[in-house]
């Protein structure tokens, strides 16, 4: 059994630091101030993994003058991409920070709040799932620095065995939803069944999604159902963590 985890949202609650962080950034490049709930919302509305895109995603928003609603709308055909959000930018006379700037600034606010964060998994759990798996995972897309700060701070390089994160992804395109973290992981670790995602966003489900018909493979995909992501779909939803083991023991493991 191969059991991969997310990092934000499932093994850590970000509330307080990736997502004040993008409020931060956002309040930092426009001099405004905007509700962090309106930035969530158009984060988790147009499934933007990554909060450096998420905080970018906003500073268009509060630049462009639109309500929330109009913005939504318009803002729907360039949300897929890093280069389109740019260009909507450029089409409507945004001036945009370079975007190397933008992630000095975000983890310059992320670094004030991480102290914040706290464990969704118990340890309990952990050593759960760590014993029942024969390869445990991570595919996230924090930077390898700030993963390190949070795995060394709760202690946690101990429960997997292989890591991917954002410094492995060449290219923006190729982050989560791409099935390249997944083709990534599967080139450290040889496939067999059963393999298991656990994940909080639409972004994960696609990935899952998309490796699956391109490789022709059955990664199955667990939802950590939270406040934001009801509507995404998945072969098992868990609401706690310690409903994870049941759902793994539902499986029959059977080698594909």
């Amino acid at each position: 059994m191969i059991i991969i985890f997310d990092v934000d949202g499932v093994l850590i609650d970000v509330t307080k630091s990736y997502h004040y962080s993008i409020k931060d950034t956002v309040s930092y490049f426009t001099g405004k101030e905007v509700p962090k709930e309106e930035l969530l919302d158009i984060k988790f509305f147009f499934n933007i993994n990554n909060d450096w895109d998420a905080s970018v995603a906003g500073i268009i928003y509060l630049m462009s003058g639109l309500d929330l609603k109009r913005f939504k709308q318009m803002f729907q055909p360039y949300s897929n991409s890093l280069d389109s959000m740019y260009r909507f930018a450029n089409e409507k006379g945004i001036h945009l920070p370079q975007y190397n700037k933008l992630i000095e600034i975000f983890e310059g606010f992320y670094h004030r709040h991480r102290e914040k964060e706290k464990m969704i998994f118990s340890y309990d759990i952990l050593e759960r799932i760590n014993k029942k798996a024969d390869i445990t995972g991570v595919i996230t897309g924090r930077p390898a620095d700030d993963l390190d700060y949070t795995f060394r701070k709760f202690n946690l390089y101990k429960y997997f065995d292989y890591i991917i994160t954002e410094d492995d992804i060449p290219s923006p395109e190729l982050r989560k939803p791409s099935s390249y973290p997944l083709k990534l992981f599967f080139e450290k670790v040889e496939y067999h069944s059963p393999v298991f995602y656990i994940g909080d966003t639409k972004a994960d489900q696609k990935m899952v999604k998309n490796y699956n018909r391109e490789e022709g493979k059955n990664v199955k995909f667990i939802l950590l159902q939270n406040q934001h992501n009801k509507k995404v779909d998945a072969d098992n939803i868990i609401k706690e963590p310690n409903e994870i083991c049941d759902v793994l023991n539902s499986y029959d493991y059977v080698q594909d």
